[in-house]
């Protein structure tokens, strides 16, 4: 399955027998694609395409991501049919609207990701003390005290929402309520704010890997002020497209997540789900730079308040080459935690008869009380 990006301004899509046709200029012929080999099509730059395409793409079940192509706007998704499992959404929002459920759910979330940002910092400290980034990487500027430091501290907040099963130590006939089992029972607010603490721990220690001529000194958006933030934003803009588009595909309601709260467009599970898999797009972002994948010629920059840093088209074309290598595996990954989440609900909010059984409540495939990776 083809993952097709189109960057050629001006481009013309259609669609003929099932097949999309590119047509440019440039080209001395159109590109034929037959649309049962494609499973997304990202669009960069302004295009034309035929209202009889975006029936296709959707009766093939393929996902669309538009991008900005100019210097404002927000990325925009299409995503086809939604699942017919209208039981599943029904779960979703037992949970959404049990606020112990909510909470419980979300703790995890930020469990997880607290562990991935950790993994993640241990991850590149190894990689350049095995020398193989060492022509690449200012290791000078590394502290190593420091490091290990955040390490710690993101480790301490994460075992503070480590969960306790009060039942089994207190009586012999568990509720029939399971989230009201397990302790600590954190509310939202405490909850985004142990994230934020674990983030800015992170990122000021995450910026050192990164040489001082990327001006890479915070994590900043909205707009991006510097080449490493430009390719973070791009990234998690991606990777929220193939989140939302596995939620959708399960049969969940992308806009009602446990730790984001329900917003005017924003796509909340999806959120949840993208946290999962951030530590991924980070250690792959920093291979990009470390590896000089990406080069000072690739970005612009100007005095511009409302657009500082930009990604040229020669940046462009060598970061898509690239996430086209590790989307198949982002993909899989966001669709296995979708479908987890929804074996884990069906089997507590769909079935009142297994909770006889100890249930796994989990966004991952391992238990997250189980044994975790080495730090």
């Amino acid at each position: 399955m083809h993952n097709i990006i189109i960057d050629k301004k001006c481009s013309q899509l259609s669609c003929q027998r099932h097949i999309l046709l590119i047509q440019h200029q440039s080209f001395a012929k159109p590109l034929s694609i037959p649309l049962s080999q494609i499973q997304s099509l990202t669009i960069t730059t302004q295009v034309d395409l035929s209202s009889n395409l975006l029936t296709r793409l959707s009766e093939h079940a393929i996902s669309v991501c538009v991008l900005p192509s100019g210097r404002s706007g927000d990325a925009c998704f299409l995503l086809g049919s939604w699942h017919a499992g209208t039981e599943r959404r029904k779960h979703q929002y037992d949970v959404i609207y049990n606020d112990e459920a909510r909470r419980y759910w979300a703790s995890i979330l930020v469990r997880l990701k607290l562990h991935q940002k950790a993994t993640t910092l241990v991850n590149i400290q190894h990689a350049i003390a095995a020398g193989d980034y060492n022509d690449y990487t200012n290791t000078a500027q590394i502290d190593l005290t420091e490091v290990a430091h955040a390490v710690q501290k993101l480790k301490s907040l994460r075992d503070k929402l480590r969960r306790h099963d009060i039942a089994s130590t207190k009586t012999s006939n568990p509720s029939p309520d399971i989230y009201s089992r397990y302790t600590p029972r954190y509310q939202i607010p405490s909850l985004l704010g142990t994230e934020g603490i674990g983030s800015a721990t992170y990122f000021k220690c995450y910026q050192q890997f990164f040489a001082d001529e990327w001006q890479f000194h915070s994590r900043n958006r909205r707009p991006p002020r510097d080449p490493v933030n430009v390719v973070l934003s791009l990234s998690y803009t991606l990777l929220q497209h193939l989140c939302q588009q596995a939620v959708y595909s399960v049969g969940f309601d992308p806009y009602h997540g446990v730790l984001h709260s329900p917003s005017y467009g924003r796509e909340s599970l999806a959120c949840d789900f993208a946290e999962l898999q951030r530590g991924a797009i980070d250690y792959w972002v920093w291979q990009l730079f470390a590896q000089d994948v990406l080069v000072p010629d690739d970005f612009s920059t100007s005095d511009d308040s409302h657009y500082p840093c930009e990604l040229l088209k020669s940046g462009r074309s060598k970061f898509y080459k690239a996430f086209a290598a590790i989307r198949p595996s982002l993909s899989k990954a966001a669709l296995s935690h979708a479908w987890l989440w929804q074996r884990r609900l069906q089997r507590y909010h769909g079935d009142h008869t297994a909770l006889s059984e100890q249930p796994t409540l989990s966004f991952v495939s391992h238990h997250p009380e189980a044994s975790m990776p080495p730090l």
